[in-house]
């Protein structure tokens, strides 16, 4: 993306010189003709041209006859009032300062636009957590299998970011800059606050849990919005365009971000889905009323052997777990494991 404003600054740059080839000027026409947002910024680019060269022009000027030719007219015999002249000359002396500031302003806003439009991307791979601090100074923690895709400079109207995955936010509070968090099909606005936002795109359902403050959940089309308070959970199914919001403990859901794995009255499915991301693993679900045990733990720095004997002791589960075989680029395969319902005796 650098490269492509790179080509395209420099394109409009020999246009507006007069050095342009016949070639380039016909690709640099193509290039505003395909979208809106070309044809704006290609209007922005000559705006500030234009405010350059009258600025290059102002730099050109003959100070000392300028202030002789006023000085012959300030002092005509002609009966006129001193301050007119005064505001006059005031006015000539502070061109060349309002020019260069209109310039610099519209440039500090141009490089802002261009720079929202670069992104990073951080991205926490299955089995490991990470931490980062966004631009504004805002801090976010990424769970495992995540991904927060954000801007180098935020834009002067959104703090805007897109997540895949799970992460817990403490934004920094600033009510005129909104911090806006895109997670598939919902968005989380707000201007300073602490919450989490679990939206894996596999899953149907996107949490939302807040911690401190205050936020505005909604849909993609803003149809469906809830304000959340501090306890709320904001469940929003991606398949029925539905939201609902009821009052729980945040513990269970933000206890990740310390290290822990906490169940409270889970069915196994959804604890199989954490145990994959949080170490790595595939699961294998072999008896299918396994998946309706309701499991209540915590696990905290526990092996993943000793996460399934924990189970297996507390559930009518047993568990089988395949050998990790190398594969030809030298990694490890993902090791599987696989669960049955104990039979009785």
């Amino acid at each position: 993306m650098q490269k492509e404003i790179f080509d395209i600054d420099q394109l409009i740059a020999s246009h507006l010189l007069g050095t342009i080839t016949r070639d380039d000027d016909q690709l640099l026409d193509d290039w505003i003709a395909e979208k809106i947002e070309n044809q704006r910024y290609y209007s922005e680019q000559k705006r500030l041209w234009n405010l350059f060269e009258m600025h290059q022009k102002m730099q050109k000027i003959d100070e000392r006859k300028a202030y002789q030719k006023i000085s012959a007219q300030l002092f005509k015999p002609k009966r006129i009032n001193i301050f007119t002249y005064i505001q006059r000359i005031a006015a000539i002396l502070l061109l060349p300062v309002i020019i260069v500031s209109a310039y610099y302003i519209i440039s500090e806003k141009t490089s802002r636009k261009q720079h929202a439009m670069v992104y990073n991307t951080a991205e926490t791979p299955l089995g490991m957590r990470s931490s980062l601090i966004l631009p504004d100074g805002t801090k976010v923690w990424l769970n495992a299998g995540s991904k927060l895709s954000y801007p180098i400079l935020f834009s002067d109207k959104f703090r805007a970011v897109k997540l895949e995955g799970e992460a817990y936010f403490e934004v920094v509070k600033d009510k005129k800059w909104p911090f806006l968090v895109q997670a598939g099909n919902m968005h989380v606005l707000v201007s300073g606050t602490t919450f989490n936002c679990n939206a894996y795109p596999e899953n149907d359902l996107i949490e939302t849990v807040l911690v401190e403050g205050q936020v505005t959940v909604g849909n993609e089309s803003a149809t469906i919005t809830k304000e959340l308070l501090p306890g709320d959970l904001a469940i929003f199914s991606k398949s029925s365009q539905q939201m609902n919001k009821a009052k729980i403990n945040p513990e269970k859901y933000i206890a990740w971000k310390n290290g822990k794995l906490m169940f409270r009255e889970d069915k196994m499915n959804l604890v199989v889905e954490k145990l994959e991301r949080w170490y790595n693993v595939e699961f294998e679900i072999k008896d299918k009323e396994i998946a309706d045990y309701i499991y209540t733990a915590t696990f905290v720095d526990e092996s993943l052997d000793q996460v399934l004997k924990m189970l297996s002791l507390s559930a009518p589960i047993r568990y089988s777990v395949s050998e990790r075989s190398k594969l030809g680029d030298q990694t490890f395969e993902k090791q599987i494991v696989k669960l049955y319902k104990k039979s009785k005796i």
